[in-house]
């Protein structure tokens, strides 16, 4: 294949992947092989909506060196190892899509029942030990765990999918499919530990919380939607509606969702209102390196959040966008805003997101859209609680690899990220 062809490939998919909801941002990676000695690859930390084939960058197979002065993804080894030991693979999508990065730390192999789903993942979906992202040992883990099988579908524990195909389609049907059968396979795992004969989300949750949680913990807990906010100099807008996910920019624009509120006076709309806009400004004038505020009650965060327990890292994106753990505040919403935002900001050092109990989680970052990422990742984590207490097992990473991914992502990556905007 020509390289100008591959290189509109990989920007094509790139773009179809955001689309379909397969990633988000810059996470994931795609690429295509060229030959036999070469593959083009996405950059680092830059979004697919913008990519333009000049951003995509040409790798060596054998060593891994590329061409051109843009980094390519951190990843290139795991590719590159793909392509090594797999002649049948011309095109690979790594993606950390919802339901197969949540069964990832699990460290299991998911037999696949279905022969639909069996002829078109090439076999059972192959479990990949741990390995932080772009080292040797991952790479290493890749190249051993696809050497053993003709599967098309691999779970990189803590980390992600990781699907191959012979062509740009067929690496897209690998990851749609895998998609579905993680979600079938959660949801079955559900329905053997509970005894129940039918699926209903709400009733799943409800049995983690009563399994795992402390009983009784959300009785008189109050559930307060504390909205989102967007810092831009001295005030910031305050979003007042929202749909099932509570980030900025899903809000309708109204006249009254997109409000400006001074950071010295905080005084707008009704109690309830007036009262959330004082915690986001106190919160604020504390943290100049926030610059935007979700409240989050996705029912898998509301779930963990009912149990009053601290979260930690299952899967890795977690430990480098939102922090070392998340913790627990206990906020006494009958107080006033300032302590309210006292108890929040105390939970909340260092980190950009904090388990408000029983009432979701506040999600953070410098700006809006790394604020809907911590949201998104959040999400994806405790998803990855839930499971980790289905099938008892899988832990957390080990706390001193999660302070190491969190210092590379804040002096590297987010750089690099925020550069490219």
């Amino acid at each position: 294949m020509e390289i100008c062809e591959a290189k509109e490939k990989v920007v094509l998919a790139g773009k179809r992947l955001v689309e379909t909801g397969l990633i988000a941002r810059t996470w994931g990676n795609v690429s295509c092989r060229v030959d036999e000695n070469k593959f083009v690859i996405t950059p680092s930390g830059r979004a697919y909506e913008t990519l333009t084939p000049d951003e995509i960058v040409t790798v060596n197979i054998n060593d891994e060196s590329f061409e051109g002065s843009i980094e390519p993804s951190s990843e290139k080894g795991v590719h590159a190892a793909a392509y090594s030991e797999r002649k049948d693979i011309n095109f690979i999508i790594h993606t950390h899509q919802l339901n197969a990065s949540a069964l990832s730390p699990l460290g299991l192999n998911i037999e696949v029942i279905s022969s639909e789903a069996f002829d078109a993942l090439g076999g059972n979906i192959i479990f990949v030990p741990y390995g932080l992202p772009g080292t040797k040992t991952l790479k290493m883990n890749v190249a051993s765990a696809i050497s053993s099988t003709g599967s098309k579908a691999y779970l990189m524990q803590a980390h992600g999918a990781l699907c191959l195909g012979e062509n740009d389609e067929e690496a897209f049907s690998v990851a749609s499919m895998m998609e579905k059968v993680c979600h079938d396979y959660l949801v079955n795992r559900y329905l053997e530990v509970s005894d129940r004969s039918s699926f209903d989300p709400d009733e799943l949750k409800d049995y983690y919380v009563n399994h795992y949680g402390n009983q009784g913990f959300t009785a008189g807990l109050e559930v307060k939607y504390l909205y989102c906010s967007v810092r831009e100099g001295d005030s910031f807008s305050f979003y007042l509606s929202g749909g099932e996910t509570m980030a900025p920019k899903s809000c309708n624009p109204e006249p009254k969702s997109d409000v400006k509120i001074s950071l010295e006076n905080p005084d707008y709309g009704n109690i309830e209102e007036r009262e959330a806009a004082a915690i986001h400004c106190a919160i604020y004038r504390k943290r100049n390196d926030l610059g935007a505020i979700v409240h989050s009650l996705l029912p898998d965060i509301l779930s963990v959040s009912r149990t009053g327990r601290a979260v930690y890292p299952m899967i890795d994106d977690f430990a480098q966008i939102i922090g070392v753990n998340t913790r627990v505040a206990f906020p006494d919403y009958k107080a006033t805003p300032e302590k309210v935002a006292g108890e929040i900001l105390s939970k909340m050092k260092k980190r950009h997101a904090v388990i408000l109990a029983g009432n979701g989680a506040l999600c953070c970052g410098p700006d809006s859209s790394d604020a809907v990422a911590a949201e998104i990742i959040f999400e994806k984590n405790c998803r990855a609680v839930i499971a980790a207490d289905l099938f008892g097992r899988g832990r957390p990473i080990n706390p001193r690899e999660c302070l190491l991914m969190r210092h590379i992502y804040l002096t590297r990556y987010s750089k690099l990220a925020t550069s490219a905007k």
